[in-house]
């Protein structure tokens, strides 16, 4: 991951202190989450500089064929009316020979013409196939950019296409049977910061960067206004009413479960602390959106008295 220094330079000074002001806000004073939001947005803007870029030697390209093309429309149009007449021998021919093939010398003559016009036009195909061999180079080319930059998206764009989500843990599996929960998905993975176990804060959240799908939201659902949900604990005690949440910012947004959070961070059944690696998973209970968090730091059997069954706490 970059610095905060080597993001400072990226792109010569321009709008940075404008983005790291918007981010400094949006972090609410956590350094690691700020330099997160900071590199995502860079990022896209890297990858959409290399779009833009690859767009306008598409179009220059085909501006060029435009124009080679044209060219060779002139060209085949002006040869068409060269129709050379034919050449009269200078030894001069006995009449009778001349009455003889005198017809003859008319249909060849007619022939010759003939001939000598598909000579121009087969030319003229010929002429042409350096223009059509320059297309295919150039489309070749293009379209090798194209892939690259597609991969390259890939890479960083956060869809449905990625490798195969794990398993959850069999412990919360067996919770979440108990509560005949469906649709069981990995939202994402992240370590803990500061600014999550911080009570003033008061939010989870899961930046752009971690977050492995979205396909856990329905159409009917408006993460902008918030969602109420309930959510299985590290210590597999459940909590109800808590709201998640979309916040967007510039060109990136986060994840973030609040109200009631800070009972999921201060119970110190769940183990949760800073570095903790924690995976946030997403099911349905019917039509209700619910989740699990994980603390993958934590060994199941050694917090603090867990039972089998899901007791549901409304703290």
């Amino acid at each position: 991951m970059w610095s905060l220094e080597d993001l400072k330079y990226i792109d010569g000074g321009g709008s940075f202190d404008l983005l790291v002001k918007e981010t400094e806000k949006a972090a609410n004073g956590d350094e690691l989450l700020k330099l997160e939001l900071l590199t995502d947005t860079v990022l896209r803007g890297f990858i959409d500089m290399h779009i833009r870029k690859a767009m306008e030697r598409k179009r220059l390209a085909d501006e060029a064929l435009r124009k080679e093309t044209n060219k060779n429309e002139l060209q085949f149009r002006f040869l068409n009316f060269k129709i050379p007449k034919k050449t009269r021998s200078s030894v001069p021919v006995p009449a009778i020979v001349q009455d003889a093939v005198s017809k003859p010398e008319s249909k060849n003559s007619s022939s010759m013409k003939r001939g000598f016009v598909e000579v121009e036009e087969d030319d003229e195909e010929i002429e042409k196939k350096p223009s059509v061999k320059k297309q295919r180079k150039a489309d070749h080319s293009l379209e090798k950019k194209k892939k690259k930059i597609k991969t390259t998206i890939k890479k960083t764009n956060l869809d449905d296409q990625r490798l195969p989500d794990p398993v959850i843990p069999q412990h919360f599996q067996d919770e979440i049977d108990k509560l005949n929960g469906t649709d069981v998905m990995l939202v994402g993975e992240k370590e803990m910061t500061s600014t999550d176990m911080d009570k003033h804060q008061g939010r989870f959240s899961i930046p752009r960067g971690k977050v492995r799908t979205h396909a856990f939201l329905r159409e009917e659902d408006n993460p902008e206004e918030g969602i109420k949900c309930s959510l299985i604990q590290p210590c597999l005690q459940v909590i109800t009413d808590l709201d998640f949440k979309r916040w967007n910012m510039n060109d990136t947004f986060s994840y973030t479960l609040i109200k009631k959070w800070n009972s999921v961070a201060c119970n110190q059944k769940n183990g949760l602390q800073k570095g903790c690696l924690v995976q946030l998973w997403s099911f349905r209970v019917g039509l209700n959106l619910w989740f699990a968090l994980v603390n993958l730091d934590l060994k199941h059997g050694e917090d603090n008295g867990a039972s089998g069954s899901t007791g549901i706490t409304d703290i």
